[in-house]
């Protein structure tokens, strides 16, 4: 998902907690979220540099791209600790500075498991407080309708 970039996590999360337990459902999103993070940062940077070049000449993008290993670092943290930052812009910003791949996962991991804390916490309330069934059913409900969206956007840029 973290390569994706647009399914909410929280979804798979709360499948994870249900299915497998607390324990192994919080392993098992907090390391998916690293591991998307990871590869998210590769294929952007990877698509980033297929990119015609003539934008990232802008000043906002050259300021981005001539900003200090350290200050992204510490950039990536604080946006990683902010509940409604998307993950996905995180990871597309961080490519298009000069971090290392190293120092982008260990940035990236310092702010997830904040997030994925915050995140087990509200899914944990909702998975002990509404029935499994209403779950699967929200679930479903909550996929379809990414479906649906993705399906007219996909229609109306093909016309």
């Amino acid at each position: 998902m973290g390569a994706v970039g647009f399914f909410p996590s929280f979804l798979l999360t709360s499948l994870n907690i249900s299915s497998l337990g607390l324990t192994i459902g919080v392993i098992l999103s907090l390391s998916g979220e690293i591991f998307g993070a990871i590869v998210g940062f590769h294929l952007y940077r990877y698509g980033f540099s297929k990119v015609n070049p003539k934008w990232l000449k802008r000043p906002f993008w050259r300021y981005i791209q001539s900003s200090s290993i350290s200050r992204v670092f510490w950039a990536i943290i604080l946006l990683r600790l902010i509940p409604f930052v998307p993950s996905g812009l995180v990871t597309a910003g961080a490519a298009l500075t000069p971090i290392p791949g190293g120092l982008f996962i260990i940035a990236s991991t310092i702010g997830k498991i904040q997030a994925v804390s915050l995140e087990v916490a509200v899914v944990y309330g909702l998975v002990e407080s509404i029935p499994p069934g209403y779950q699967y059913g929200l679930f479903i409900l909550i996929f379809l309708s990414f479906l649906v969206i993705w399906a007219k956007n996909k229609r109306k840029n093909s016309l």
